[in-house]
């Protein structure tokens, strides 16, 4: 298994627990089907990078630049570092991961 699909299992944990967590905590509905969606669609990022690698780095770069943003304008909203700030931090560093293995697709 690569570092890629590593990290991508990582991601998709952090996403799908922390969906879970929201659900347990606040009763929202939206987090868990947020987070067990996200979870998913990186599970199939995972499970494609060493196929296609461009096409998986392109759904993974969608949806954690999704992410940053989203998650961005709650921590600028609300201040609150967890779980806001810790997802677009996390979703920032995935983005220009998969960016750069979007690049990188094409010289290997």
């Amino acid at each position: 298994m690569s570092m890629s699909q590593k990290l991508t299992l990582g991601y998709a944990a952090l996403l799908g627990v922390g969906g879970v967590i929201g659900y347990m905590k606040r009763g929202s509905q939206k987090s868990l089907v947020a987070g067990i969606g996200s979870a998913l669609l990186l599970y199939y990022v995972h499970t494609q990078l060493p196929i296609s690698p461009a096409f998986a780095s392109t759904l993974g770069l969608g949806l954690s630049a999704a992410l940053t943003v989203v998650m961005g304008s709650r921590f600028k909203r609300s201040g609150k570092i967890f779980p806001a700030g810790v997802v677009s931090i996390v979703s920032l560093i995935m983005a220009g991961g998969y960016l750069h293995g979007f690049f990188r697709s094409f010289h290997a």
